[in-house]
């Protein structure tokens, strides 16, 4: 494994990060990538009529509550995020669709790129400027016989360890994250000599719990981490459903 892995910085849910609709704009203009974290617990019905048509289609295909959910969630919660940024006339206008490789784009406005990722009932939203890949992943055992006998982990597999799930976990942000920043598949990435070097990372271990890395392909770029405040939005969704 070439380079050296970023240091895991720590971040707490709090008020100081907590971020308002109407701030977005202020963090877009400072920032090359803002990452909006959310979960289930923040779903609401009116969240359901952010969607347009062919969305909605999709969210019947899901066989369970959990993926609907998180479906509803995560487009209406990007809508939200991107109107104050397009300045639309409201959440609802904002078309988004799906490349063949996955990545979720906004029509018309390549410049802009997204990248979501999920863990259990977690959402990670990153809008950005220029392309990033992210992953954020609840710190559980794994147990996958690809991942442990890779030769990426195989200097953090130390199971009496007491950081060891931070590390593992770790690891594995960072090379799904650089997958998806380079559209190719984190198994493939498994027996390679991983470069570090070849992407730029920034970590967080969010409430000592989770774990979330960015990658870039630039050598430097601004980020920043905030939660969305779940009464802003509930407002909001109900606000556009009356309008």
């Amino acid at each position: 494994m070439s380079g050296i892995p970023p240091p895991l910085r720590s971040l707490s849910e709090n008020s100081i990060n907590q971020c308002l609709l109407e701030e977005i704009p202020m963090y877009w203009e400072a920032n090359d990538a803002i990452t909006f974290l959310a979960n289930l617990g923040m779903y609401n019905p009116s969240l359901y009529h952010i969607l347009d048509n062919s969305e909605k289609e999709q969210e019947k295909k899901f066989k369970t509550d959990y993926f609907k959910k998180r479906f509803t969630i995560s487009r209406s919660l990007l809508k939200h995020i991107l109107h104050p940024i397009l300045a639309t006339e409201n959440p609802s206008v904002i078309l988004l669709s799906k490349e063949k490789k996955g990545r979720v784009i906004i029509s018309g406005r390549p410049e802009i790129c997204i990248s979501l990722s999920y863990s259990g009932p977690y959402i990670a939203i990153t809008v950005g400027k220029q392309k990033i890949g992210s992953d954020i992943e609840v710190m559980r055992p794994i147990k996958a016989n690809k991942i442990l006998s890779s030769q990426i982990f195989i200097n953090y597999l130390h199971p009496d360890d007491r950081d060891y799930l931070h590390r593992i976990t770790h690891v594995w942000t960072l090379v799904e994250s650089y997958a998806k920043l380079y559209n190719e598949n984190p198994y493939s990435l498994l027996n390679s000599n991983f470069p570090f070097n070849y992407a730029n990372f920034v970590s967080y271990c969010i409430n000592d719990h989770l774990i979330l890395s960015l990658a870039s392909g630039n050598k430097q770029f601004t980020e920043v981490l905030v939660w969305l405040d779940i009464y802003d939005i509930g407002e909001a969704s109900y606000f556009t459903e009356t309008i």
